[in-house]
Order: structure tokens, then sequence, then C-alpha cells
């Protein structure tokens, strides 16, 4: 009986050990890749709005799995929720870089903008269908969370 209980336990805490890290159904390329963005030196005059650069060389975070992600509680945006290696990186990221603004690439592209107001310690990432479009659309093809509305 103790043998059953021990290895029921052993069992469980592998699993739970492999459960913790969920990759995309592409490995090969990071999930994310984080940026600071300062202000672009060539500014247009002709574009409204603020024009921000980063140096693509220099990510702040590379994210290549996650603890969690899942569809949004209104079915339509996405929660992802980073590693705990990843949380702590951030965290420090946000604390550092706090009333700063990051850029969240993706696959070679700028997906969105984060204007960071607080430092988050969480490390859970909620997009919405109607601000963050192509960063949902983005996540649901990679982790297979089923079709973008």
């Amino acid at each position: 009986m103790k043998f059953n209980l021990f290895f029921g336990a052993a069992l469980l805490l592998t699993c739970s050990l492999f459960a913790a890290e969920i990759k995309p159904v592409d490995p090969g390329t990071p999930v994310f890749r984080i940026y600071l963005a300062f202000k672009s030196p060539n500014q247009q005059r002709t574009k409204p709005g603020p024009q921000v650069s980063f140096d693509s060389k220099l990510p702040l975070l590379v994210v290549s799995s996650a603890r969690d992600v899942r569809v949004g509680r209104n079915g339509k945006g996405v929660v992802f929720a980073l590693n705990d290696k990843d949380i702590a990186a951030f965290a420090a990221i946000s604390r550092k870089y706090n009333h700063g603004l990051l850029l969240v690439e993706g696959q070679g592209r700028v997906l969105t903008a984060m204007q960071i107001t607080e430092p988050l310690n969480n490390g859970i990432f909620e997009f919405n269908d109607r601000d963050d479009a192509d960063v949902v659309k983005y996540l649901r093809r990679r982790f297979k969370l089923g079709e973008a509305r």
C-alpha cells in the first residue's frame, strides 16, 4: 500500500513538472521577444502619433514557453501566463522600466506595445480581442486554441 501511495505521488509530481511548461505547436521559434521602445531618431512629421523604434539585437526577454495559455473568459481573448523563470525576469524588467514602453514581437512582427504603469509580478498577460486582436490571433494560432473570431 505504501509503495502504491509513493508511486502515485511520484507520478503526480512528475506529471506536474512536465505540465508546467506549455510550448507552441512550432517550438523552433520563441513565442515572444520583448524589447524596450525608444523615440525614433528619424521622426516623420507626416505620420500621426508617437514614432518608436527598438534594437532588434537586444531583446530584454525571450519567451519560449508558457505556464498556461487559455482562451479568456469572454471566449475571444487569450490569457498567457509566463513560466516561473520568465516571471522573475519580467518582474525585474517592469520594475526597471516602470512608466516605459515595451514592444512585444512574435515571428518578426511587432504585435503590441505595453505601457508599464506599475511593476508586474504575477506574469499573467490578458489580451483582449478588441485592443489586442493581432496578439490574440497569433497566440491562438501558435498554441492551437481554436479559431480567432
